[in-house]
């Protein structure tokens, strides 16, 4: 996967509600359909138009889309939330059938941004789908939950993964304390995020390696676990005493009654929207793509068919060799795989696997994030800084340090002002977002310390789709907004955005119902994102 240079300041547009000496030399205000939107284009590297999808000016090309969105979507979670989804359902086929619907509504969500994309041909994904549709408000509270609790939480969890499969490997049995799993789990999120400060080539070069790991490890556990069962090497589920749609043996389970036994279905629903999270990523990067109107609905459809078929594939191979009880108790699912077919060399493999895939993971997530974080602070909402957008060239940089930590006394600020004059070279020569990646590294590791896997999975799994159901939501108003105009050479199905957006809105309705701590968190700081967002732009 080739990382797409990040432009200079200079070629972003102007913002009308903050100047600068950097912003008198930005382009005029972006028009869209007809609609003058005064408000930032942030980091394109094309001109403004309304046919830019239709012109290569990027880099990226359909296999590396294919490969950032694939890398997102295989990670960590496919290894781990098969026992979060099982605990929720009351059988093994209901557990299918959980992430093939999953699937699906993720499908019906991602055909509509394949058209979102195309009608918003512009780096900054969802952030710039909502800045179009609803304003700046919208736009700048994307930025602030999604960088503050939906990708921290994200890289906190494969973090999690990566160190509990990782003592499997390496700890005499297996266990390490939990203090010591969360500093390999910050460590690891540190590491590949300085892979990536290294420049492109460092990450293009981890990101294809892991990539290939991945789609193997996928799908050897789906062909040798169906190909157990057709040889009834295993007796598969029936080990367990269990049908492969038995109501469930537990008679707590079994009386529930039907609203909470749905809030059990959403939070099942939510591991396995998880596992099929980054189908959204590309449009992170959309500028950037060499031909976006005939390489996006590429990217995206082939990735979701790709992770869809695996997953449901990887799920059955599972249930057909691990009894279900089994699949409810433990997480590490892929290590039980291993330990049940080939005793513990296999469960030993497959450790080492899944902590080399957490690792892939984690690597497109450094990428995709610290991109965002670019593209927020070249449309003010962030500090300038975090963008290289603080000064004209790297002359002024060390001034600028100094001058903003003159008040602070020097034990405070050696440190920051050493670190400053080390990535230079990264941040001007290589156009590395250094900034940007440490401060993701930095609130991912406070989840790490704070927050479990089920917690955080549930936490970020809301807030993504609180945003993802505005953002189609959005494309009905984009198409109203055309009028009459000539369309796109993309248009989704209608009942596509329709469906998502009834499926989406009832699965955060009632997630907020079910975890209402994880709500209230989310409630707090969009006020607070709105306080910012007053005092940034009165």
């Amino acid at each position: 996967m080739t990382t797409p240079p990040l432009p200079s300041s200079s070629s972003s547009p102007t913002n009308p509600r903050a100047s600068s000496s950097v912003d008198s030399q930005r382009s005029g205000p972006l028009h869209i359909d007809g609609q003058a939107q005064a408000v930032p284009l942030v980091i394109d590297q094309t001109s403004p138009s309304s046919n830019t999808q239709d012109r290569g000016y990027g880099s990226l090309t359909f296999t590396n889309g294919l490969a950032l969105v694939l890398g997102l979507q295989i990670g960590s979670g496919i290894f781990s939330a098969p026992s979060q989804v099982s605990n929720h359902v009351p059988s093994p086929g209901m557990a299918v059938v959980v992430w093939l619907l999953a699937g699906m509504l993720v499908w019906t969500g991602a055909a509509s941004f394949i058209e979102l994309g195309l009608a918003i041909p512009r780096n900054g994904g969802v952030q710039e789908y909502l800045r179009v549709c609803y304003g700046e408000f919208l736009g700048f509270l994307f930025s602030w939950i999604w960088i503050a609790i939906s990708k921290a939480c994200a890289n906190a969890t494969i973090g999690i993964v990566f160190a509990e499969n990782l003592a499997i490997a390496f700890a005499s049995n297996g266990i390490l304390p939990t203090w010591q799993l969360k500093m390999i789990a910050i460590l690891a999120i540190f590491a590949i995020t300085s892979i990536n400060c290294l420049g492109s080539i460092a990450g293009a070069r981890a990101a294809n390696t892991f990539l290939l790991l991945k789609i193997l490890a996928i799908f050897s556990i789906a062909a040798i676990g169906i190909g157990v069962s057709i040889l009834r090497i295993s007796h598969g589920s029936q080990q367990s005493g269990h049908e492969w749609f038995a109501e469930d043996p537990d008679p707590l389970r079994r009386n529930m009654g039907t609203w909470t036994k749905l809030g059990e279905y959403i939070t099942a629903a939510f591991g396995a929207l998880f596992c099929y999270g980054g189908w959204e990523t590309i449009g992170f990067v959309a500028a950037d793509m060499t031909d976006p109107a005939h390489d996006l609905p590429r990217v995206i459809n082939t990735a979701m068919g790709v992770a869809l078929s695996g997953f449901i594939l990887m799920n059955i191979s599972l249930f057909t060799v691990l009894p279900f009880e089994q699949m409810r108790e433990k997480s590490f699912v892929a290590v039980n795989f291993g330990l049940q077919l080939f005793g513990l060399p296999g469960g030993l493999i497959y450790s080492l696997i899944v902590s080399l895939v957490c690792l892939g993971a984690l690597n497109a997530n450094v990428f995709a994030i610290g991109r965002l974080c670019v593209t927020a602070s070249k449309s003010h909402y962030f500090p300038k800084i975090i963008g290289n957008g603080h000064c004209f060239g790297r002359e002024g940089d060390s001034l600028y340090t100094r001058k903003a930590l003159q008040r602070y006394p020097p034990f405070l600020t050696s440190g920051i002002i050493w670190f400053a004059e080390k990535t230079e070279d990264l941040r001007w020569d290589k156009q590395v977002p250094v900034y940007a990646m440490m401060m993701n590294a930095s609130i991912a590791s406070f989840y790490v310390v704070l927050g479990s896997f089920d917690s955080l999975v549930t936490f970020f799994g809301i807030s993504e789709y609180f945003f993802f159901f505005l953002s189609v939501t959005g494309l009905f108003m984009l198409r109203r907004r055309r009028g009459k105009t000539p369309e796109r050479s993309y248009r989704t199905p209608t009942f596509n955005p329709v469906i998502f957006c009834v499926f989406s809105s009832f699965i955060v309705i009632r997630g907020v119902i079910t975890d209402p701590i994880q709500g209230l968190a989310i409630l707090i700081l969009t006020l607070i994102g709105w306080v910012v967002f007053r005092r940034r732009f009165p």
